[in-house]
């Protein structure tokens, strides 16, 4: 706990500190009672705590969360990612750019900052309005609430510090249980929505609001009810959670603040094929979420410092023979995750005797246009280009930074953003939550408590409606008859509907974990399709599943829970170490 210690105790400290506090030019700094009684100041004190937000997309982060589960691979070219993906998650702590591991983990120094916040917000009283004063500690419950939600997702349950230390006090913490935790920090969000407001105006948009703290109440009551979370399924914890989602959805209808982004217009894809190019109609709009648009009111909280334009995100999903530079990583959707997306029917692709896995790209679920680019379609700016995803092509050659499954991913890069055509990348929405997965959080949970049809107490939306509301807007069907049939059918489509609907939002690695889904070979083992070219084959090429998988991850039971830092963990026989670490 030495990191912690040193974060809590000492590098905060308040009076002169360059670090956490501006310093007045030509003085030797600000004291406490300067900060704490000027509004101003102590706004840009509190904004401190938001420094430690994790930017699942960000092409610096060499431990990209996507490519530490199915959803595709990123490597080799930086010892880091493959340090993550071998498993030695204690060394991960320890290598360069692992944002999801240490960059996480520092968010003691936010928590912190919090409670200094509480401690003094009675120094504001006459030197603030009272709806300033409630923003701000609105804000510090919601943080504080936050970093220890990004803890329990990975290492668990933490001691829940609410004070601000002093160099007298006891830091030999015990560590509460998930569930306590998950209780602490639903609490907290309580109180956020008490004070937050619903909607920030222009200056202050990024801001949590209501909506934001009801949303990560729900999704953490979501975690401690999951099966890796709840080993005896105790059954008030899913309904919990189901409530939980259920108040957020319900305010969103009532209030008209959230609402689905429509996807009312048209789109299409075209590709090359032995007959010459074709073009697939697709519902157009669903992009819109992800980028573009500087906010929309699907996203109820996101890491909104990271949207601007003109950044390099895009750079994570190409390859050197499209980009011009930059942190080029080229993201390889797994040919695993390619076959979650149904026919437009509404069923698995194994369940539709229609579908052909030799013209595999027609009469798709429109999501899977969004999300995925696949072998001859026409992405970039060059109107005679087409993706060359065959082996040996222009993005798939046995080099690093190429595909190494046949597939590139589309659904955070814009069209025409490449090396020719020197548009920048529009807004990119780093999404924390969404409206869309609310419904699938309500009907998870309302699922697992009844069945597919089951409507918790208060509610007007059964598990199985709720789905289809999320498919319905993309113009899927119903969730067809024969997922039906138990409440262990259903569970699995639900577990497929958030995989293509959530697709690259950093939510599947710790689906995965939350189901006990993680240390299966389906889904350590990513596979590739191989393309043999072929005349006579609808696509031009002769489409084959890789009989080995072109990238292994390692998943034990240990790594349910992530390790505390070896420093940490060692500090205090109160604190401690994750089992098998």
């Amino acid at each position: 706990m030495k990191k912690i210690l040193l974060i809590l105790f000492t590098a905060i400290a308040l009076f002169g500190c360059e670090e956490y506090l501006d310093k007045v030019e030509d003085s030797d700094g600000l004291q406490e009672e300067d900060v704490f009684t000027d509004y101003l100041k102590f706004r840009n004190f509190e904004d401190r705590m938001y420094k430690d937000l994790n930017n699942y997309l960000s092409d610096g982060d060499y431990t990209y969360i996507a490519a530490l589960c199915d959803e595709g691979h990123l490597g080799p070219g930086w010892e880091t990612m493959p340090v993550a993906q071998s498993g030695d998650w204690i060394r991960s702590y320890k290598t360069g750019q692992a944002l999801q591991f240490y960059g996480v983990w520092d968010a003691w120094q936010s928590i912190r900052i919090a409670n200094i916040v509480l401690q003094n917000l009675h120094m504001l009283e006459g030197n603030a309005t009272a709806e300033q004063i409630n923003q701000l500690k609105g804000q510090a419950h919601f943080m504080r609430a936050w970093y220890y939600y990004e803890f329990l997702k990975r290492q668990g349950g933490m001691p829940y510090i609410k004070n601000v230390f002093s160099g007298t006090d006891n830091f030999a913490l015990e560590r509460l249980s998930y569930h306590e935790t998950a209780l602490e920090i639903a609490a907290d969000c309580d109180t956020a929505t008490m004070l937050l407001p619903s909607r920030w105006d222009d200056a202050n948009i990024g801001r949590p609001t209501v909506g934001a703290a009801m949303a990560l109440k729900a999704s953490t009551f979501l975690f401690d009810a999951s099966p890796s979370n709840n080993p005896g399924n105790d059954n008030s914890k899913w309904e919990a959670a189901a409530g939980a989602a259920w108040d957020i959805i319900r305010m969103a209808q009532s209030t008209g603040r959230y609402n689905l982004l429509p996807c009312n217009g048209q789109d299409q894809v075209s590709y090359t094929t032995p007959s010459g190019i074709k073009t697939i109609d697709y519902v157009s709009g669903y992009d819109s979420i992800f980028m573009y648009q500087p906010f929309n009111d699907e996203i109820i909280w996101e890491f909104y410092g990271a949207s601007w334009s003109g950044n390099g995100m895009w750079t994570v999903f190409t390859t050197p023979s499209i980009s011009g530079g930059g942190v080029i990583q080229g993201f390889s959707p797994s040919a695993n995750i390619v076959d979650k997306f149904e026919t437009d029917k509404g069923l698995a692709i194994e369940d539709d005797p229609d579908f052909d896995n030799q013209d595999p790209y027609v009469n798709r679920d429109p999501r899977f246009y969004h999300s995925i680019l696949f072998n001859g379609e026409r992405w970039t700016s060059q109107t005679d280009r087409y993706l060359e995803l065959f082996n040996g092509g222009a993005e798939r050659k046995n080099a690093e930074h190429n595909s190494f499954s046949g597939y590139l991913a589309r659904k955070f890069w814009a069209k025409n953003v490449d090396q020719w055509s020197g548009t920048s990348s529009p807004f990119t929405h780093v999404i924390y939550f969404r409206l869309a997965e609310m419904y699938l959080q309500y009907a998870e949970a309302a699922n697992e408590i009844g069945g597919p049809n089951h409507t918790i107490s208060g509610a007007d939306l059964s598990a199985v409606e709720a789905v289809n509301i999320v498919r319905a807007r993309v113009g899927m069907p119903p969730v067809n008859a024969q997922y039906l049939t138990s409440k262990e059918a259903f569970r699995e489509r639900i577990k497929n509907e958030r995989a293509v609907e959530l697709y690259l939002e950093g939510k599947r690695f710790f689906d995965l974990s939350r189901w006990g889904d993680a240390h299966k070979a389906e889904h350590r083992n990513l596979y590739a399709d191989n393309f043999e070219e072929d005349s006579a084959s609808p696509t031009g090429y002769k489409i084959t599943r890789s009989s080995d998988p072109f990238a292994s991850l390692t998943f034990a039971q240990k790594h349910y829970k992530w390790p505390i830092p070896l420093e940490d963990a060692l500090m205090f026989d109160e604190f401690k170490q994750n089992p098998g670490w």
